[in-house]
């Protein structure tokens, strides 16, 4: 069963300081990844893996196409919904970990990791538990929960992220370069992570430039081509 269905997608930006230029990013993208398949996207840098990834957030728009996610029975194309269903469906259907961690200061790491869960209605004391449990298997020692993360490190903000997007029941994870600030030990404990939510039946689509990675969590590739070239 599909969580996820994209079928002629296409993007572009528009330059305004070159004269209105358009610079094609997504060119007729046909993707599709299933309950429990992890799904690697790969392509050269600026080839539009990570900006694929916030199209199907619902970050961007897009000029064509469809983003079909499942909700439930029911299929819903981002690209036609309002914003208030997209934030519906983040809080329900899909999480995403960027690669930058955005957050208000003063929020506690360990409130910001349970608050997905509390979206989904669980109560607090189960996601502070389930928080700090997640936190813990991703190594972000107990002495750092209590503290805003915006002074930690990149690799200990990166995971932060990553526990955001595992912690809850989303059929869909977008993961862009999950691995990208983290050592080998780090690495490992989100590979675990990704093998274990596979398990579970989520679906996963992540962008990876580790060959060794992807042979590990991956169970296909889907290349990017690079459209480098604006054009009138």
């Amino acid at each position: 069963m599909n969580i996820l269905e994209i079928e002629k997608l296409s993007k572009k930006f528009v330059l305004h300081l070159r004269g209105g230029l358009n610079l094609p990013i997504l060119r007729h993208i046909q993707l599709s990844v299933a309950a429990g398949e992890c799904v690697a996207l790969v392509g050269a840098s600026g080839s539009g893996k990570s900006s694929l990834l916030r199209t199907i957030y619902g970050n961007y728009r897009a000029e064509s196409g469809a983003i079909r996610l499942r909700n439930g029975l029911s299929m819903v194309d981002i690209l036609q919904s309002s914003p208030r269903e997209i934030i519906a469906l983040r809080r329900q259907v899909m999480a995403y970990a960027s690669q930058f961690l955005r957050v208000i200061p003063r929020v506690s790491t360990l409130d910001l990791v349970a608050q997905p869960l509390a979206d989904q209605g669980i109560d607090t004391q189960t996601a502070m538990e389930r928080a700090t449990e997640i936190l813990l298997e991703l190594n972000l020692p107990q002495h750092l929960h209590a503290l805003p993360p915006a002074t930690f490190s990149g690799g200990e903000q990166q995971r932060v992220n990553l526990a955001r997007a595992f912690v809850g029941q989303h059929p869909l994870i977008l993961l862009d370069e999950p691995t990208a600030s983290l050592d080998g030990r780090n690495a490992t404990a989100v590979k675990n992570k990704i093998l274990q939510a596979k398990k579970t039946g989520r679906a996963v689509l992540a962008a990876f430039h580790d060959p060794d990675f992807i042979a590990q969590v991956a169970d296909r590739q889907y290349s990017i081509p690079s459209f480098s070239e604006p054009v009138p």
